[in-house]
């Protein structure tokens, strides 16, 4: 899986927004920590000041991780579980194909998806997708910053970024109250979850080189996205745990 490492500079944004956050008033934050992951523009423009480099998706990606990862608290990390919980239940039937794909399989469903959006939404998927290559620009519709990544930047880098937008893309489906993999997978590709039929065929789809480099990309970025459904805090080394003013005179354990 790609390393979620973030760079300084997304280091630094990311402070300065939850800076922005945890200043503004006790109603303020709990509201906005109860509805960000519907990804409503309005909610978050009061707190990306100075910090447009992403997308929403993106954003969403790393306050549900944090939340995971109890950052926030044991209310904030029991619902963002629930909703990482709920995600992984819906996409199995996408989940079982991408594990097909890695043995060289066909994948009906996604190649119906990919053949679904190159008919209907193709100005939406080649907004988000670039070459494999997450682009700030493109993914916001120009919206929230023009700056495209570096010509030198690594691939990894690329699939870092795109992970945690991805996984914010499909967090935001199920926080919208989406139970279907084509609306999670549709939020991944175009930003926007949606139900769709499919036309599924049994005997697989001829794809084009467009559409199978799409379904590459699609795949890589899903596969990465789903497996954070599982990120949880690291075990607490025993020194550490017993350190905490709370746990000190627990019996059998740190007295």
């Amino acid at each position: 899986m790609a390393s979620l490492n973030l760079n300084i500079a997304e280091k630094r944004d990311v402070e300065r927004v939850l800076g922005h956050i945890q200043s503004s008033q006790n109603h303020e934050m709990n509201n906005f920590l109860m509805s960000f992951a519907i990804g409503n523009e309005a909610s978050w423009s009061r707190f990306l000041r100075g910090a447009y480099n992403h997308p929403i998706t993106w954003w969403i990606g790393v306050i549900q991780l944090q939340m995971q990862m109890g950052i926030w608290g044991n209310q904030y990390k029991s619902i963002a579980q629930t909703r990482a919980s709920v995600l992984w239940q819906v996409t199995h039937p996408v989940r079982d194909e991408l594990s097909g794909l890695a043995r060289g399989e066909s994948a009906p469903i996604l190649e119906a998806i990919v053949k679904y959006n190159f008919n209907n939404r193709k100005a939406d998927i080649l907004g988000r997708f670039s070459g494999g290559v997450f682009t700030n620009y493109a993914s916001t519709g120009g919206r929230f910053g023009n700056t495209r990544l570096s010509p030198g930047g690594t691939r990894a880098r690329s699939i870092t970024n795109f992970t945690i937008a991805s996984y914010g893309a499909a967090i935001k489906a199920i926080a919208e109250g989406k139970r279907t993999y084509q609306a999670v997978i549709q939020s991944i590709l175009t930003g926007k979850p949606e139900e769709i039929q499919l036309n599924i065929s049994a005997n697989g789809s001829n794809l084009s080189s467009e559409e199978s480099e799409l379904l590459s990309n699609l795949a890589t970025s899903a596969s990465d996205a789903f497996s954070l459904t599982h990120l949880s805090p690291p075990p607490i080394p025993i020194n550490e745990f017993c350190s905490r003013p709370e746990n000190v005179n627990l019996k059998g354990l740190c007295k």
